[in-house]
Parts: C-alpha cells; sequence; structure tokens
C-alpha cells in the first residue's frame, strides 16, 4: 500500500533530518531508491521498507516482515549501485533498523523481538556515516 511506504519514508526523514542530514526526495517514482541524503560531503541512496505491524501466526514467534526486492510479479533484488542502505521500519511501534545493502542477502527479511541477526541495526543511525 502506497501510504504504508510515505509514512515509512516520511518517518525516516524525520529521524535524519533531526540528525543533521539532508533530505531529498525523488521527483519520479522510477528512482531505484526513496531517499537520497546527504551530510558534509557523503552521499547516500537509501530503500525504505515499512510495514503497518507485527505478524502473528499460529505456532510461530511474532515478526516483522519486510520485501527487499523490488518489481510486480517477478522479484528482483537492488543492486549496490542502486541502494546504499535498507532501512526498515516498523509503524507500530516506530521501530527502525538501518541495515547496508551487502547484509541483504534475501528477497524479504525477517525480525523477531529476540536477540537476532537484524538486531545489531536497531537504531543504528550512525553506521549511515561509516563506510560498509
Amino acid at each position: 500500500m502506497r501510504s504504508t511506504g510515505q509514512r515509512g519514508e516520511l518517518l525516516v526523514a524525520e529521524k535524519l533530518i533531526a540528525n543533521g542530514w539532508s533530505v531529498a526526495h525523488p521527483l519520479s517514482d522510477s528512482s531505484p531508491f526513496d531517499l537520497l541524503v546527504a551530510k558534509g560531503d557523503r552521499f547516500l541512496r537509501l530503500q525504505i521498507k515499512a510495514t503497518l505491524e507485527q505478524h502473528h501466526y499460529p505456532n510461530k514467534s511474532p515478526h516483522y516482515h519486510f520485501g527487499t526486492s523490488k518489481g510486480f510479479g517477478l522479484k528482483k533484488k537492488y543492486s549496490k549501485g542502486e541502494a546504499d542502505f535498507f532501512i526498515c521500519v516498523a509503524l507500530d511501534s516506530l521501530q527502525f533498523w538501518i541495515i547496508p545493502h551487502k547484509e541483504i542477502k534475501t528477497f524479504t527479511i525477517k525480525i523477531y523481538d529476540v536477540e537476532g541477526r537484524w538486531t545489531k541495526f536497531e537504531d543504528a543511525w550512525k553506521i549511515l556515516e561509516y563506510d560498509f
């Protein structure tokens, strides 16, 4: 749903601006990134992925589910030249995960409440300032 994505983009933009980043939004929907950000001489392309709420399935741990691919039908991965970081946003809890492109290996990621692979990226805004 487009409004879910827009909400995620606006929340991320607010966080970035509060941390001294300049934020630009592409003028067309054909751009492979959602936000272009700059701080000093550092420029980054960000792909924002948002979800409304945790998924609760029988016999499964609650988790957030984020699609990290592009396209409808035939999915494709984003190339390194298209996005430097993915920022995943849980709209119900206002949680953020800042994940370098190289860490995304699958078309979807699931983030659970327990300690796991993605824990180190929660609210890791500072990693945007370093090379990965």
